[in-house]
C-alpha cells in the first residue's frame, strides 16, 4: 500500500496569506495516482486553490490567497495496484484585521458608539 507522510497547514494562517502542504508518498509501487480532496469531493477549479504534481511522488497544494471559503478538511489520496491510503489536514482561515481593536475607557454614564 502507499504511505503518506503526515502534513499539516500552518497556523493560524489569515486572510489574504499564502500556504500550501506537500503531499508525499514515501512507500509504495508506481504507477502512483496522488489526487487531492476538498471536504470529501475531488478537489475541482477554485479559486486561489492549485494542486501540481512535482515529482512521481509527491503532490503540492497551493492555496493563494487564502480567503475563508477555503477553510474545511483537505485530504490527499495516493492509489496503486497495492490499494490506497490517505491523508487529511484541517485549514482553518481567520479574518484579518483591518484596523486591530484595542481597549477604551469611558466615564460612567457616558455614551459610547461602536
Amino acid at each position: 500500500l502507499p504511505r503518506i507522510v503526515p502534513f499539516s497547514f500552518e497556523t493560524p494562517l489569515f486572510a489574504g496569506q499564502a500556504s500550501q502542504v506537500t503531499c508525499l508518498v514515501s512507500e509504495g509501487d508506481q504507477p502512483l495516482d496522488i489526487q487531492w480532496y476538498f471536504e470529501g469531493q475531488p478537489l475541482k477549479e477554485k479559486a486561489g486553490v492549485t494542486a501540481t504534481k512535482i515529482a512521481q511522488r509527491a503532490s503540492l497544494l497551493l492555496i493563494d490567497p487564502a480567503g475563508w471559503s477555503h477553510s474545511g478538511l483537505y485530504a490527499c489520496i495516493a492509489r496503486n495496484t497495492a490499494g490506497m491510503s490517505n491523508y487529511t489536514a484541517s485549514l482553518e482561515v481567520h479574518a484579518r484585521w483591518i484596523i486591530e481593536p484595542t481597549d477604551k475607557a469611558f466615564a460612567q454614564g457616558s455614551d459610547a458608539k461602536v
